[in-house]
């Protein structure tokens, strides 16, 4: 979990997208604002630069409506207000550990991480409940240590339409439930 210690230097989201985009990491900042990722986008869809948020407060991250991240996404001791990844794809993998989410975070539609590139969840709280309706995984998905509050839909069968993984799910230690059979209640989409 983020050091409450550490002194953050504030930026706006503008600021932290230069950031990104000049291939630099996110280290030890506030983010204000919304951190819109598809604002990036190449050719409709296509996100070239590789994402490393870490020891952040970030009040808002998306990455919304039809991104395909070409390079691998990483959120490491990162605290996020807000986030959502509605039809994200992480075609490079997406590491997330030792974050916590305060609201309902939504993954639907999204995954089709590429033989390799793992998504890994590690040691997380989420407040909130987590959305993974009709994703699929197409390589190794690590859900490890993970507190949800509010539950998630991982392993259930929202619609009759279960999160759908080319290689077994690995998963152990967490703590809330794991077999949601619904979308929970929050926002969906703005």
């Amino acid at each position: 979990m983020l050091d409450t210690t550490l002194i953050l230097t504030p930026i706006d989201a503008k600021e932290a997208l230069h950031r990104i985009q000049s291939l630099q990491p996110l280290r030890n900042y506030h983010v204000l604002g919304k951190l819109d990722l598809a604002t990036l986008i190449i050719d409709d869809y296509r996100f070239i630069y590789p994402v490393l948020i870490e020891n952040c407060r970030v009040e808002h991250l998306s990455a919304s409506g039809g991104v395909s991240f070409e390079c691998a996404v990483t959120l490491l001791q990162t605290h996020f207000i807000q986030a959502d990844f509605i039809f994200a794809y992480f075609l490079q993998g997406l590491h997330i550990e030792g974050c916590t989410f305060d609201t309902y975070l939504d993954f639907q539609a999204g995954g089709h991480n590429k033989p390799g590139f793992p998504v890994c969840l590690l040691a997380n709280e989420f407040s909130g409940f987590v959305n993974f309706f009709d994703c699929c995984y197409e390589a190794e998905v690590v859900v490890e240590d993970n507190v949800f509050r509010q539950g998630t839909n991982l392993l259930g069968r929202p619609f009759n339409i279960p999160v759908t993984f080319d290689v077994p799910l690995r998963q152990a230690r967490n703590i809330g439930d794991l077999s949601r059979n619904d979308e929970g209640e929050g926002e969906t989409s703005e």
